[in-house]
C-alpha cells in the first residue's frame, strides 16, 4: 500500500464510524453485555497471557523537533541544519544559505545570531534584531532546506523486503510513528502491527503501540509522537502468526486473533469478550476472500451467544475477518469499498462479491 494511503485510511474509517449507514432501526433489546455473559468455548485452547499494555505518555505539544504555536506545529532549528535566509534592505534583497553551527549560531552578512531551538518566525526576528545594528529596518525570512538536525531510526519488517539496518528518517517538525514508517516504505506485509516498539533511549524507556488500534479504530492513544533519537521497531510476525483471523469494528478488541482448528465465530467473540454497547451485533459478518471473489456471511450474534441458538454458528478459516458494524449495513458493495483500505492494512483481498448470505436455522 503506498505511505500515502495510511492517513486515508485511518480518515475513511473514523468517518464510517461516526457516521449512519441509513436503514433499519436499532434493535429494543438492551447492548450492554459483559464477557461473563457469554458461553466460554470448549475445544479452544486457553489464550497465552499477555503482558499489560504499555502506558504511552499522551501526544505532546513540542518535543526538541516542534513547538506548537497558535494550534500550528512549527519546526525547531538545531545544528546542522541547512537554512536559506533572505535580507531585504529598501529595493535590494540578497539570499544566502548557511548552515547552523554546534554551538546553534549562524552568520548572516555583517551579524551573528543564535538560532537553536528557533522556529523559523523566531530565527528570522532574532536575525533582524542583530542586523539592525549595521541596516536600517531589514526584513529577514528564513526557510529549512535540510533537516539534518535530528533523527530517528526505522527497522524491522518495512519497506518491500523486511531489513536488519535501519532506515534514518530526519525530524521535520511534529513526525508520529505512522510518518516515519511511511517515509521508511511502509509496513511490510508480514509485519506485527500490534507490537511496534519504539525505543527512547533519552528517558530509558521503550513503548509497545498498537497501531492496530490506531488505524482500525482511530484510537489516538496510539498516535505515537516520535522525538530526535528514538528507534522504531517493526517485528515480523511470529511462526504460527500467520494463520490468523481479524475482528474489525464493535468488538471489546479489535485486531488479529490466533487461528486454531475448527475455532468458531461464537468461540472467537467469547473470546475478545463481546461487542461493544455501540454494536449493531445482529448484522455481524464473516467476509472471507479466496480464489478471486468475496463471500460475506451475515450472523445475527444475539441468537446465537445470548439465546444459544449453535444452529447458526460458524467454522472460521485463516484469513476470515469477522466485522461488528456500528449501523445498519444498507448496501454491502458500497461497505466493501469503504473498508477496502483496511483490508489493504491487513493484508486482506477484497474482490468482486460472490454472495451474500444471511445465516438462519431452520
Amino acid at each position: 500500500m503506498k505511505p500515502t494511503s495510511w492517513w486515508t485510511c485511518a480518515i475513511l474509517l473514523s468517518l464510517f464510524f461516526m457516521g449512519g449507514c441509513g436503514g433499519l432501526e436499532k434493535p429494543s433489546y438492551s447492548t450492554t453485555v459483559n464477557a461473563p455473559t457469554f458461553p466460554q468455548p470448549q475445544s479452544a485452547p486457553a489464550p497465552s497471557p499477555t503482558e499489560p499494555p504499555m502506558e504511552l505518555p499522551p501526544p505532546p505539544s513540542e518535543n526538541s523537533a516542534f513547538v506548537t504555536t497558535a494550534g500550528v506545529p512549527q519546526y525547531r532549528i538545531g545544528p546542522g541544519d541547512l537554512l536559506e535566509v533572505s535580507v531585504t534592505r529598501g529595493p535590494t534583497q540578497e539570499k544566502l544559505q548557511t548552515v547552523v553551527r554546534p554551538t546553534g549560531i549562524i552568520k548572516v552578512l555583517l551579524a551573528e545570531a543564535k538560532v537553536d531551538g528557533l522556529t523559523t518566525d523566531q530565527a528570522a526576528a532574532a536575525i533582524d534584531k542583530e542586523l539592525s545594528v549595521f541596516f536600517r529596518s531589514p526584513t529577514v525570512d528564513v526557510q529549512v532546506k535540510e533537516y539534518n538536525s535530528k533523527k530517528v531510526a526505522v527497522f524491522g519488517a518495512v519497506g518491500a523486503q523486511a531489513r536488519a539496518s535501519a532506515s534514518t528518517i530526519p525530524l521535520t517538525g511534529r513526525v508520529t510513528l505512522m510518518d516515519a514508517v511511511a517515509k521508511a516504505g511502509g509496513f511490510h506485509q508480514n509485519a506485527s502491527l500490534d507490537r511496534v516498539r519504539v525505543s527512547r533511549p533519552a528517558a530509558g524507556k521503550t513503548y509497545t503501540v498498537n497501531v492496530f488500534r490506531f488505524i482500525q479504530d482511530g484510537d489516538l492513544s496510539q498516535e505515537f509522537v516520535l522525538d530526535a533519537g528514538d528507534a522504531v521497531f517493526v517485528p515480523e510476525q511470529v511462526k504460527g502468526e500467520e494463520r490468523r483471523v481479524f475482528l474489525l469494528g464493535e468488538v471489546k478488541t479489535p485486531g488479529p486473533a490466533p487461528y486454531f482448528p475448527n475455532l468458531t465465530l461464537g468461540q472467537l467473540i467469547a473470546q475478545v469478550g463481546g461487542w461493544t454497547d455501540a454494536a449493531r451485533y445482529d448484522q455481524a459478518a464473516v467476509i472471507r476472500s479466496a480464489a478471486g471473489v468475496t463471500e460475506i456471511l451475515t450472523v445475527d450474534l444475539r441468537r446465537l451467544l445470548l439465546e444459544g441458538d449453535k444452529r447458526i454458528d460458524q467454522f472460521l478459516k485463516p484469513n476470515d475477518v469477522v466485522f461488528v458494524p456500528r449501523t445498519p449495513i444498507a448496501n454491502w458493495n458500497a461497505f466493501i469499498g469503504q473498508i477496502r483500505p483496511t483490508f489493504d492494512l491487513i493484508n486482506q483481498p477484497l474482490y468482486t462479491i460472490l454472495s451474500i448470505k444471511a445465516i438462519q436455522s431452520f
